[in-house]
């Protein structure tokens, strides 16, 4: 993927927001990352349960290096997704700020890093992480380009997990709605009394509410209590 910078910035977005799903959509913003700085290796960290976590990467080596943020709490991705902007480290062996970071990257191969903050202005979603073998290579025109795609980006992959979010919601009820009328059908019983046993019998088991649905529709009249 060879795009010129600017030029191709809004074709970029409308292609993230074309994407089916969350999965595919990081890919895009992985791979529209890389080719708009020029970077040589990109990846992308998530909160999940309140805890950052790499989601995705162009490389191995990309990916440990954003694990190496996370293994010692320090590091561009972690700031960027704090503060919700970017953050540059244009020589990764000369920076002091994050001490136990540095070298390990610097041992991966990279010797600079334009990190950006992903999120709305409710919240912030994660990070995305360009690295670089050379040192200062993320000019200002690039940094700000960058800014402007992480943007996009974010609104984006919102979406994405939006939509994802939505699906599986209403899989669920559809489920537990099937499980209602097994139950029903099986018993006697109207849909409330239903609803009651199927709680009731997740937390039995426990499981999700959707899980144990899945489990009824699936089973035997044996297999329900």
């Amino acid at each position: 993927m060879d795009l010129r910078p600017t030029s191709e910035l809004a074709e970029a977005a409308a292609d993230l927001h074309g994407e089916p799903d969350v999965e595919s959509t990081v890919q895009s913003v992985l791979e529209y990352a890389k080719a708009l700085t020029g970077g040589d290796g990109v990846a992308v960290m998530f909160r999940q349960a309140g805890r950052p976590a790499v989601m995705s990467a162009t490389s191995p080596e990309a990916a440990e290096a954003d694990l190496v943020q996370i293994r010692c709490a320090e590091g561009p991705g972690l700031q960027a997704m704090c503060a919700g902007d970017a953050v540059l480290v244009d020589d990764v062996a000369a920076d002091a700020r994050w001490s136990s970071w540095s070298r390990p990257v610097s041992e991966l191969g990279f010797q600079s890093v334009l990190s950006l903050g992903l999120g709305t202005h409710r919240s912030s979603i994660g990070a995305l992480s360009v690295y670089s073998s050379k040192t200062h290579a993320f000019a200002a025109e690039r940094a700000e380009l960058a800014r402007l795609y992480a943007r996009h980006a974010s609104v984006a992959l919102v979406s994405a997990r939006h939509e994802s979010g939505l699906r599986q919601a209403m899989q669920a009820r559809h489920t537990i709605g099937q499980a209602q009328g097994v139950l029903m059908e099986r018993y006697g019983i109207d849909a409330e009394q239903a609803f009651a046993i199927l709680r009731n019998s997740a937390r039995d088991h426990g499981v999700k509410l959707s899980e144990r649905a899945e489990q009824i529709v699936a089973s035997r009249p044996a297999d329900v209590g």
